[in-house]
């Protein structure tokens, strides 16, 4: 292969993400500033979103996937990681049911000892690029039938799934009770510091 395949995010859906990301964010501060709350929560809110859709916007200029005949390289918003493309031996396509029951497909880049190189995020990129990908790298690919849960998925292919994405209903409860404790810190200074 003599040419260089390029691969972007869809820039479209992902700024069409963006701007729904921005509205609820804007529209939660203005609830928390219109109502009783105080004006703290509007910055915990805020603050966050604030810096997500330029850091979003960012990553959709940036990423890409770049494919020559000695290299494979996938590059984010803030990383670079190439491999020689000789590395690449195998391209596992699973669609993972999330959570709350949306399917997100992913690329797994194994080397020969079914090691995983990258994980490439199905979501960002268009079906067709991601097909264009795997023909061009020309090595095996595999993967489940259908879409799957995280749990399923790594009982065939072990190691290529965090810990957190087999479970997620564990890290939510940990994520929420630590945002409760911070909640109920900050209304008890709120409070004390009122009166």
């Amino acid at each position: 292969m003599g040419d260089e395949l390029v691969v972007r995010p869809d820039f479209r859906t992902g700024m069409i993400v963006l701007v729904v990301l921005a509205v609820v964010a804007v529209s939660i501060v203005a609830a928390i500033l219109i109502g009783d709350a105080p004006d703290a929560f509007a910055l915990i809110v805020g603050v966050p979103f604030a810096l997500l859709v330029p850091l979003g916007i960012g990553a959709l200029a940036r990423a890409r996937i770049t494919l020559t005949a000695h290299e494979f390289v996938v590059q984010d918003l803030f990383t670079r990681k190439a491999w020689p493309r000789s590395l690449v031996a195998e391209v596992v396509r699973a669609s993972i049911i999330a959570p709350r029951g949306g399917a997100g497909e992913s690329l797994f880049v194994l080397d020969v000892r079914r090691d995983l190189l990258v994980r490439v995020q199905g979501g960002l990129y268009g079906q067709r690029d991601l097909a264009r990908l795997v023909d061009a790298l020309g090595v095996p690919c595999s993967g489940p039938e259908g879409p799957v849960s995280a749990k399923e998925f790594a009982e065939t292919y072990p190691g290529l799934v965090s810990w957190a994405e087999r479970h997620p209903y564990r890290l939510a409860f940990g994520i929420a009770g630590v945002l409760c404790v911070a909640v109920l810190a900050l209304v008890l200074v709120s409070v004390a510091t009122a009166s």
